[in-house]
């Protein structure tokens, strides 16, 4: 009597069809992640954008001095609005000239410094368009006497905007008089 000897496993042709079902559900895929990528990255930069405001507002209290949130300049605070290019400093101000006072080893200045966001715009919009930086006082409020937007927007690689997405490209964080700090 003969003995038949089954081979178990997958033939090329089998291995090669499951492996084109993969790579057709990860090129499906790919849009999407990227949208979901640059969707988080907006969302955790102005989710950092608005701590370090509500931090800025915070140390004014605490301090009981004007604390600035304004344009990075080395560790420096500098005018401006656009902050893309130099990222952000929350300094205190206690002379209220608008600049950074001298650290010292009791009170080490600047408070928070942060590098440019990459791939993204960030700038600051004020109704008398002034370039000042946006200060807290030493009671919460925000001292511009107006409200204070800065809107962040996702750029492409050559600075200019993304559109036609199926995910948010810009995002508004709005200072009020009285300093509170809302995101939309």
């Amino acid at each position: 009597m003969r003995t038949r000897i089954f081979h178990a496993g997958v033939t090329m042709i089998e291995l090669m069809i499951v492996v084109s079902i993969a790579a057709l559900m990860a090129a499906i895929a790919a849009p999407s992640f990227a949208d979901f990528i640059y969707s988080t990255r907006l969302a955790s930069t102005m989710s950092q954008l608005t701590s370090d405001l509500t931090r800025a507002r915070s140390e004014a209290i605490k301090r009981n001095a004007r604390v600035l949130f304004c344009k990075r300049s080395g560790s420096g605070c500098v005018s401006g609005t656009h902050y893309e290019t130099s990222g952000w400093v929350v300094c205190y101000d206690q002379d209220m000239n608008n600049v950074c006072d001298v650290s010292t080893p009791d009170n080490p200045n600047p408070i928070v410094v942060h590098d440019p966001p990459a791939s993204m715009t960030l700038r600051l919009a004020r109704p008398d368009a002034s370039t000042a930086p946006i200060f807290f006082n030493p009671n919460g409020r925000q001292g511009a006497g107006t409200p204070v937007t800065m809107t962040l927007t996702l750029i492409k690689p050559d600075g200019t905007p993304i559109t036609g997405t199926s995910y948010a490209t810009s995002s508004v964080a709005t200072i009020s008089v009285t300093g509170n700090i809302s995101k939309q």
